[in-house]
């Protein structure tokens, strides 16, 4: 049975509706609907409506009424949208597995793989030291709980184990991007340590710092890549590191480790010398690498600074380039015209702000400044501004030279070119790895725990990285910032109504379905858990 509302209308034009309690019957093989009851008018009965609902269900055991005011009790709020995302690619990319794989023979009295996850999950969300994510786990996600010794030794599992759980790695990334092993992007940073370590801890010292802060201690970290920005593994090195040990270190890492057919790597200036170029031919390795073009003499300038037969080398980009042979080495002339405004546009800027320093500071405070003193000229002691240096230096507005040892036949000019644009991807790494998951400032003591909280931070990076690419195979112009900020809005909470105890999710916003979408993962239902799935409530709201 049910209740119904008809309407009837008056000769005067009003209307008058009444409340029935009918039921459906089948007679003579045909519905009709049978009137069981006339409860009135609407309106001379709406008041009462609460009371008979009320005396309706004390007749009945799958019913309450309930008063939200007092009944209904919220218990907690918890994080829920990323766990789930990255949970997922935890599983999907094969890492569960591969800790799992390896924790297997060893006897830790608690959950590895689960401690090892929650850590990165920790490194992707809120980044904290190991004695905050002890109480991060379960204020803000309700985790399982761990002793602080076990953060710590699941750190010195990763470091044990690096070189098999790395080279594992390696292969269910190559898999699941079908990477172009060929081509090998390579970069070195500095992170900056914020503490005293062990004495004993040769991995700190003190060196050429990218931050800038060579009063702190540092480690060096290496990171390759594919080109697609596929990271494939790293290395840790102490401090006081050049880039050319990093270099001769990485490249004997890379033929330890992966047996690749062929590696090409690439390298922006910054990791170019003649030592490392003697290095990787030596190796016998092929290479596409920055050259600095100002320190070429003037007549080769003269020679790769001309724009003529310069070609486009993508239609859809605005990027032109020649090739030019000198002592059996390959260059490639490389000409950006919206990179030759923005050059313009800082030496403007530059020369505008030295024209105002002329006026007001001194002779000494000019010359030590490298980016004034290029364009000054001094005669009796009086600084001016070379306006035959500043035309010079226009003429390297948007402009680039790359060099090769690859033979024409195996690589084009423009493929060259185009692989080393994906230089950028290495570098996005990296700053991911600095900015977004805050690989510094570190506090750990040991060279142990130092190496363990980079490899996590390494597989935070790779999380991300995967995560951005199956985002924009999906939908290439989405913001991976805007969809995670969106999917970290996705909480769950739990209530209580009587006795009885419901876990709930937030609605979504904004384009957290599409991360959904992009890891073919099922979004949780609206009720999550509950400790009664029979009892039917009516509530009435008392103000």
């Amino acid at each position: 049975m049910f209740v119904r509302t008809k309407t009837f209308r008056r000769k005067d034009g009003s209307k008058r509706r009444y409340v029935y309690l009918v039921e459906n019957k089948r007679i003579n093989g045909k519905t009709k609907q049978i009137t069981r009851a006339n409860l009135g008018r609407l309106e001379d009965i709406q008041t009462q409506l609460p009371s008979i609902i009320k005396s309706l269900v004390k007749i009945t055991d799958t019913m309450q009424v309930l008063n939200l005011g007092r009944e209904l009790k919220p218990e907690w709020t918890r994080e829920y949208g990323l766990k789930l995302i990255f949970e997922k690619l935890w599983e999907d990319m094969g890492f569960g597995e591969i800790m799992r794989m390896f924790a297997k023979d060893t006897r830790y009295e608690f959950n590895l793989e689960q401690s090892l996850f929650t850590l990165v999950l920790n490194r992707l969300m809120d980044p904290h030291s190991k004695l905050g994510v002890h109480d991060w786990v379960n204020e803000v996600y309700g985790l399982e709980q761990q002793e602080l010794h076990q953060w710590y030794r699941s750190l010195d599992f990763l470091v044990k184990y690096k070189e098999n759980i790395e080279k594992q790695i390696f292969h269910q990334m190559r898999n699941l991007f079908n990477a172009d092993l060929d081509l090998v992007l390579f970069d070195t940073t500095s992170i900056v340590y914020w503490g005293k370590g062990e004495k004993s801890n040769e991995l700190l010292n003190y060196g050429f710092s990218k931050q800038k802060r060579f009063d702190l201690k540092q480690v060096i970290v290496g990171v390759l890549m594919t080109k697609e920005g596929v990271p494939i593994g790293h290395e840790v090195y102490p401090g006081n590191t050049n880039d050319i040990t990093a270099f001769k270190m990485m490249l004997e890492s890379v033929k330890r480790k992966y047996a690749l057919r062929r590696v090409v790597f690439v390298c922006d200036r910054g990791m170019v010398s003649r030592e490392n170029l003697e290095i990787l031919e030596a190796e016998k390795y092929e290479y596409i690498v920055g050259v600095r073009m100002r320190k070429m003499k003037k007549e080769i300038q003269d020679e790769f600074l001309d724009k003529a037969d310069m070609q486009k080398v993508k239609e859809k980009d605005n990027l032109y380039a020649k090739e030019i042979t000198r002592e059996g080495k390959r260059y490639f002339i490389c000409y950006n015209p919206e990179r030759a405004v923005i050059d313009k546009e800082r030496r403007d800027a530059l020369l505008l702000k030295l024209e105002e320093h002329l006026k007001t500071k001194g002779f000494k405070s000019l010359m030590l400044k490298k980016e004034y003193s290029k364009f000054l000229q001094v005669e009796a002691e009086k600084p001016e501004i070379d306006k035959t240096k500043v035309k010079r230096d226009a003429l390297f507005d948007g402009k680039y030279i790359l060099a090769s040892n690859i033979p024409e036949h195996k690589l084009s000019h423009k493929q060259a070119i185009l692989y080393y644009k994906d230089l950028w991807q290495i570098e996005a790494g990296f700053r991911q790895l600095k900015n977004e998951l805050e690989l510094g400032p570190m506090y750990h003591w040991t060279e142990t725990r130092i190496r363990g909280h980079i490899f996590i931070c390494f597989l935070a990076l790779c999380l991300r990285i995967v995560f951005s690419k199956k985002l924009k195979m999906l939908h290439k112009h989405t913001s991976v910032d805007k969809v995670l900020n969106d999917v970290n809005k996705l909480k769950v909470v739990k209530i209580t109504l009587k006795d009885i105890e419901y876990i709930m999710r937030t609605e979504f916003e904004g384009d957290t379905n599409l991360a959904f979408k992009a890891l073919n993962l099922k979004p949780p239902n609206r009720v999550i858990y509950t400790n009664s799935d029979s009892v039917e409530i009516v509530v009435q709201r008392f103000l």
